[in-house]
Parts: C-alpha cells; sequence; structure tokens
C-alpha cells in the first residue's frame, strides 16, 4: 500500500512538471520557431500520436495480466506472457518503421498544397526522427509496463520527471543554438531512449524476468487478442471524439479558422485537466487485480472506487473550482484576448470530467474482471451521439453548441449509462458511492469559491495577481477540507506520505 501511496505522489509532481513545462516552453517555442515551422512540427507530432494507436490497447493488458500471474503465483504462464509481450512489441516496432518510411515517401504529394517546397522538406527530416521516437516507445513499452505491474511506481515515475526536466534543459539549449525543431525532436528522441534503457535494464537485472518462447498455446494468446482489442475499440474511440469537433467545425461552419483555434486553446487546457485526473491510473491496476483474483465482494470494491474517488475528486473539484473564478484571466493572460472565449469551451467541459475522472476506478476493475465488452461498446456510441449533437448544436452556436454536444454526450455516456454498467457488472451501490464522495468536499469548494471571487474583487491583475488570486483559494479550500472535509483514514494518508518523503508528524 505504501507503495501505491508514493506512486500516486509521484504522478502528480510528474504531472505538475509537465502541465508546467508545456505551459512555459510553448510560447516560447512558438516565438523562436515562428508561426510556419511550429505548424510543421505540430504536424509531426500527430502523426506519431496515431503511429502510437499501434499499441493496440496490449499495454494495458501487459499490467492486467502480468499483475494477475502474480497475484495467482503462476510464475510460468507470468514468463510466456513476457515472451508474447516482448515479441508482440518487436514486431510492432518494425511495423512502426515501415509506416514511418512510407509516410516519409509520401510526404511531398500529401502536403505539397499546403506547405513550401522548404517545410515539406523540414516535415520529412523531423518525421524520420519522430518515427524513429515512435518506434524505440513500442519496442520498450513491454517494459515500462511490467515495472507498474511489479508495482515499482517510484521508479516508473522518477524516471519520467528526469525525462521531463532534461527536456526542458536541452530544448532550451538546442533553441538557444538556433537548431530550430530539428533540435527539439532530437532531444525528444534522446531522452526516450535514455529513459526507456533504464526501464529494460531494470526489469531484467531488478525485477529478472525471465522470458519464454516457446510453448505458448492459441488459447493464451487468443484471450490477450480479445482483451486488448476492447482496449483498442476504446482508445480508437478516444482519438476520434478528441478531433470530432474540430473537424465537423472545419467541414459544417465557414470561415471556421478562429473558431477551431478558440475551441483547441480550450480542449487543450481540459487536456491538462484530465491528464491530472488520470494520472495514476495504471498504479491502480496491480492492487485492483489483486482484489478481484482474491474475490472481494461488491462492498469491498465500492468502498475502493470511493476511497481512491474522493482522493481524485478533492484535488480535481479545486481546480475546477479555481478556473471557475479565476479562468478568464487564466486565459487572457495565457492565450490571449482574442481566446477568452475557451473559457466557456473549458469549464463546460471540465465540470463533466470532475464526474467522469473520480470513477475511473470502476474502469480499472472492469478491465480486471475482464468485464469491459459493454464499456468498449459504450465509447463508440459516445462518438456517434457526440458527432450528431455537435452537427446539430453548431448550426445554433459553433463554439457553444460543439461544446455542449460533447458536454451532453459525456454526461449520458461516461456519467449515466457507465454508472449503471458499474452497478450491474460490479454491484456498486450508487447512492452510497456519489453521497460518500461529495460528503465533505462539495461543501468546501463552494465556499472557497465564494471566497476567492470575494477576493478577486481586489483587482490583482497578471500572473502575480492570479497567482495570489490562487494561492489564497486553495489556502481557504485546504484549511475547510483539513478540519471539516476530510476523513480521518484521509489525513493519516497525508500523514503517512509525508513520513515517506522525510516529514515527521504525529499520528493520527
Amino acid at each position: 500500500m505504501g507503495s501505491r501511496k508514493i506512486g500516486v505522489l509521484l504522478s502528480y509532481v510528474m504531472m505538475v512538471f509537465e502541465v508546467l513545462s508545456t505551459l512555459l516552453l510553448t510560447p516560447y517555442i512558438i516565438r523562436t520557431l515562428g508561426q510556419a515551422e511550429y505548424g510543421v512540427y505540430k504536424l509531426s507530432a500527430s502523426v506519431v500520436a496515431y503511429l502510437l494507436l499501434l499499441d493496440l490497447g496490449v499495454g494495458n493488458a501487459v499490467i492486467r495480466f502480468t499483475s494477475k500471474y502474480r497475484a495467482t503465483g503462476d510464475v510460468e504462464q507470468g514468463q510466456k506472457f513476457a515472451g508474447v509481450s516482448i515479441i508482440y512489441y518487436s514486431a510492432i516496432a518494425v511495423i512502426t518503421i515501415i509506416c514511418g518510411v512510407f509516410l516519409i515517401h509520401i510526404y511531398p504529394t500529401i502536403f505539397a498544397n499546403g506547405l513550401s517546397s522548404d517545410e515539406v522538406a523540414l516535415g520529412q527530416r523531423l518525421l524520420r526522427i519522430t518515427v524513429c521516437n515512435a518506434a524505440v516507445t513500442l519496442a520498450t513499452a513491454v517494459y515500462a509496463n511490467i515495472i507498474i505491474a511489479y508495482e515499482y511506481f517510484a521508479v516508473s515515475r522518477i524516471c519520467s520527471i528526469v525525462q521531463i526536466l532534461l527536456k526542458i534543459l536541452m530544448t532550451v539549449i538546442v533553441l538557444k543554438l538556433s537548431m530550430g525543431s530539428v533540435g527539439i525532436v532530437t532531444v525528444n528522441l534522446i531522452t526516450t531512449i535514455l529513459c526507456r534503457g533504464i526501464f529494460v535494464a531494470f526489469v531484467f537485472l531488478k525485477i529478472k524476468i525471465k522470458p519464454i518462447f516457446h510453448g505458448i498455446q492459441m488459447s493464451f494468446i487468443k484471450e490477450i487478442i480479445i482483451y486488448s482489442s476492447l482496449i483498442l475499440l476504446q482508445m480508437v474511440a478516444t482519438q476520434i471524439n478528441a478531433c470530432a469537433d474540430q473537424i465537423l467545425l472545419g467541414m459544417l461552419v465557414s470561415s471556421s479558422s478562429v473558431i477551431i483555434a478558440v475551441y483547441s486553446v480550450g480542449t487543450q487546457i481540459v487536456q491538462y485537466f484530465q491528464s491530472i485526473g488520470s494520472a495514476f491510473n495504471n498504479i491502480l491496476m496491480p492492487g485492483v487485480v489483486k482484489m478481484v483474483e482474491g474475490n472481494v465482494g461488491s462492498d469491498r470494491l465500492c468502498d475502493e472506487m470511493i476511497r481512491i474517488g474522493r482522493i481524485i475528486f478533492m484535488v480535481l473539484v479545486l481546480i475546477w473550482g479555481c478556473f471557475l473564478v479565476f479562468g478568464n484571466q487564466f486565459v487572457v493572460l495565457w492565450a490571449g484576448n482574442k481566446n477568452t472565449q475557451a473559457y466557456y469551451v473549458a469549464i463546460i467541459l471540465m465540470t463533466a470530467y470532475t464526474l467522469i475522472l473520480p470513477q475511473s476506478i470502476g474502469s480499472q476493475i472492469l478491465w480486471a474482471m475482464n468485464e469491459h465488452k459493454e464499456q468498449a461498446i459504450l465509447k463508440i456510441i459516445i462518438v456517434i451521439l457526440n458527432i450528431i449533437l455537435t452537427g446539430l448544436l453548431i448550426k445554433w452556436n459553433p463554439l457553444i453548441g460543439a461544446t455542449i454536444g460533447t458536454f451532453i454526450s459525456l454526461a449520458l455516456g461516461d456519467i449515466g449509462v457507465m454508472n449503471i454498467i458499474f452497478k450491474h457488472k460490479i454491484g456498486i451501490n450508487l447512492a452510497k458511492y456519489y453521497t460518500e464522495l461529495l460528503k465533505g468536499i462539495l461543501p468546501c469548494i463552494i465556499v472557497a469559491s465564494i471566497f476567492g471571487a470575494l477576493f478577486k474583487l481586489i483587482g490583482l491583475s497578471g500572473w502575480i495577481g492570479l497567482i495570489v488570486n490562487i494561492g489564497v483559494m486553495c489556502i481557504i479550500y485546504f484549511a475547510e477540507m483539513w478540519f471539516w472535509g476530510m476523513k480521518q483514514s484521509e489525513k493519516r494518508i497525508i500523514y503517512s506520505v509525508m513520513s515517506k518523503i522525510g516529514i515527521k508528524s504525529k499520528n493520527i
């Protein structure tokens, strides 16, 4: 349990570094590269994002099955699974390279009308490096996931944090040396190789995995394929949902480039929010698998869902409240006056995810139980519903209509129907779950938000003013939570984490 607490803490530390690095580096990169080169750079990054879908959901399967075989003590099956996974990811890395070579070859044809000859040449150079990065990432994904399955969370997260810090430092250096976007993607490749090299060495030298590459039965592979295919379905649906609104705006709204830009600013903020809420999902999986394999009852699973959900909700509702009160000020400072409406996009979608993300433990339980077929189908239905609603509502108001369409589809699907699935598949007492989830936390954030809004009237401006405003609201919230909102068990978690990092305190 202690390793999970440290893993959760380090996950949030990692997320802080990731968000801060993006917030601080992005304006600097844009100014240094210029809009044109930055556009070509982001284009290569988007290609990599789709290549990484070649994981085909096996990454989650590695964590799930490795954790299962550890829990049941089936060493031989665990070794066979490791062998299958290594072969699979090696093959996928080769396929990634082949796909990359093909994309590089057809790049001039695809973008001849939109890019100049120099930009096409730059895009090809960037793609060569980013494809290599994707291949390295996929080839070593099995080792990263094995480390999570064996609950060496500190190794995984500390290495990732160091990688982020190296990226920041080296990116600034290469830009100062006028190496441009080629320098940035080269930095990404180098840091990936260093981090993933540590993962591979740790798996073989510390965990001492001994993969078996023979005597593997087809029934075993079939089970993995069925599980992974459903995860893949969810991944594809999520990827489509992430870009559906922008595509529909571009197809159905005339002169939509400005609207798409504003919408993208809002959704980028939401992506940061989602990342914070899902930062330690993989950390939860090994513990959840142990519970499922131990045949614990629905009441115990419900209690675990409440316990984890409250921790996530405590964090997310504070961010939501701060953005509700000070989000307009943040958007103007970060993205400029032309993107002020991005605030409404962000706050509407963040409201949905504030309730969706705390119940992610429920999805983890379904995956561990191998009962996620309905969940995968639901993700597809959500995408279809989002497309229909967005297509109708953008005729009323392009920006807000697209946002509300997405909100309704998420609320009906990921909150409404998903909770029904949790009730029937896991036996979750929904009334108990939501009562316990909101108890103490909801009143605290309401009071903190009121005080934050009143303090905002003082009129502090600029980044310093924003930081001071948010700081005051956070202090009020934390004080309320400590004295009235937190359970004794939650305070003990804080004390436990403090003691783990060397801060002495009295026990509760």
